[in-house]
Protein backbone atom coordinates (compact mmCIF):
# COMPACT_ATOMS: atom_id res chain seq x y z
CA UNK A 1 0.00 0.00 0.00
CA UNK A 2 2.96 2.30 0.48
CA UNK A 3 3.57 2.62 -3.26
CA UNK A 4 -0.10 3.46 -3.77
CA UNK A 5 0.20 6.40 -1.43
CA UNK A 6 3.33 7.52 -3.25
CA UNK A 7 1.55 7.30 -6.60
CA UNK A 8 -1.29 9.38 -5.24
CA UNK A 9 1.15 11.85 -3.68
CA UNK A 10 2.84 12.51 -7.02
CA UNK A 11 -0.49 13.30 -8.62
CA UNK A 12 -2.15 10.10 -9.75
CA UNK A 13 -5.91 10.38 -9.43
CA UNK A 14 -7.99 7.76 -7.68
CA UNK A 15 -9.48 6.69 -11.00
CA UNK A 16 -5.96 6.28 -12.44
CA UNK A 17 -5.00 4.22 -9.42
CA UNK A 18 -8.10 2.05 -9.85
CA UNK A 19 -7.31 1.50 -13.53
CA UNK A 20 -3.70 0.58 -12.74
CA UNK A 21 -4.74 -1.96 -10.11
CA UNK A 22 -7.51 -3.46 -12.24
CA UNK A 23 -5.19 -3.87 -15.23
CA UNK A 24 -2.64 -5.49 -12.95
CA UNK A 25 -5.31 -7.92 -11.76
CA UNK A 26 -6.30 -8.66 -15.35
CA UNK A 27 -2.68 -9.34 -16.32
CA UNK A 28 -2.26 -11.71 -13.37
CA UNK A 29 -5.45 -13.50 -14.39
CA UNK A 30 -4.38 -13.84 -18.03
CA UNK A 31 -0.94 -15.16 -17.09
CA UNK A 32 -2.45 -17.57 -14.55
CA UNK A 33 -5.01 -18.72 -17.13
CA UNK A 34 -2.34 -19.47 -19.71
CA UNK A 35 -0.15 -21.34 -17.23
CA UNK A 36 -3.18 -23.22 -15.88
CA UNK A 37 -4.34 -24.18 -19.37
CA UNK A 38 -0.94 -25.60 -20.27
CA UNK A 39 -0.57 -27.45 -16.96
CA UNK A 40 -4.13 -28.77 -17.15
CA UNK A 41 -3.65 -30.06 -20.68
CA UNK A 42 -0.43 -31.82 -19.70
CA UNK A 43 -2.19 -33.41 -16.71
CA UNK A 44 -5.05 -34.48 -18.99
CA UNK A 45 -2.57 -36.22 -21.30
CA UNK A 46 -0.95 -38.07 -18.39
CA UNK A 47 -4.27 -39.14 -16.86
CA UNK A 48 -5.45 -40.34 -20.25
CA UNK A 49 -2.17 -42.23 -20.68
CA UNK A 50 -2.61 -43.89 -17.28
CA UNK A 51 -6.13 -45.02 -18.16
CA UNK A 52 -5.35 -46.22 -21.70
CA UNK A 53 -1.83 -47.57 -21.00
CA UNK A 54 -0.44 -45.59 -23.91
CA UNK A 55 0.71 -42.01 -24.36
CA UNK A 56 -1.17 -40.18 -27.08
CA UNK A 57 -1.98 -36.57 -27.74
CA UNK A 58 -5.61 -35.60 -27.81
CA UNK A 59 -7.34 -32.43 -28.89
CA UNK A 60 -7.15 -29.78 -26.20
CA UNK A 61 -10.50 -29.07 -24.52
CA UNK A 62 -10.85 -25.51 -25.80
CA UNK A 63 -14.20 -24.56 -24.23
CA UNK A 64 -13.28 -25.68 -20.67
CA UNK A 65 -9.93 -23.90 -21.01
CA UNK A 66 -11.66 -20.67 -22.03
CA UNK A 67 -14.19 -21.00 -19.20
CA UNK A 68 -11.44 -21.61 -16.63
CA UNK A 69 -9.44 -18.66 -17.94
CA UNK A 70 -12.45 -16.33 -17.68
CA UNK A 71 -13.11 -17.49 -14.11
CA UNK A 72 -9.43 -17.00 -13.24
CA UNK A 73 -9.40 -13.47 -14.62
CA UNK A 74 -12.62 -12.65 -12.74
CA UNK A 75 -11.17 -14.05 -9.49
CA UNK A 76 -8.01 -11.96 -9.89
CA UNK A 77 -10.06 -8.84 -10.60
CA UNK A 78 -12.24 -9.44 -7.54
CA UNK A 79 -9.16 -10.09 -5.40
CA UNK A 80 -7.74 -6.78 -6.62
CA UNK A 81 -10.87 -4.86 -5.63
CA UNK A 82 -10.53 -5.60 -1.89
CA UNK A 83 -7.22 -3.70 -1.44
CA UNK A 84 -8.56 -0.92 -3.66
CA UNK A 85 -11.44 -0.29 -1.27
CA UNK A 86 -9.01 -0.06 1.66
CA UNK A 87 -6.72 2.28 -0.27
CA UNK A 88 -9.60 4.57 -1.21
CA UNK A 89 -10.50 5.00 2.46
CA UNK A 90 -6.99 6.06 3.51
CA UNK A 91 -5.57 9.52 3.17
CA UNK A 92 -2.41 9.94 1.10
CA UNK A 93 -0.26 10.44 4.20
CA UNK A 94 -1.71 7.40 5.97
CA UNK A 95 -1.18 5.17 2.95
CA UNK A 96 2.46 6.28 2.64
CA UNK A 97 3.12 5.63 6.34
CA UNK A 98 1.38 2.23 6.34
CA UNK A 99 3.91 -0.58 6.41
CA UNK A 100 2.99 -3.57 4.29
Amino acid sequence: MKSDGIQRAIGMSKSGLYKTFLWEGAYYGIIAGIIGAIAGYICTIFVDAAVMDQLRLSAPPVLPIIQATVVTIAACMIATCFPLNQIAKLSIVDSIETVE
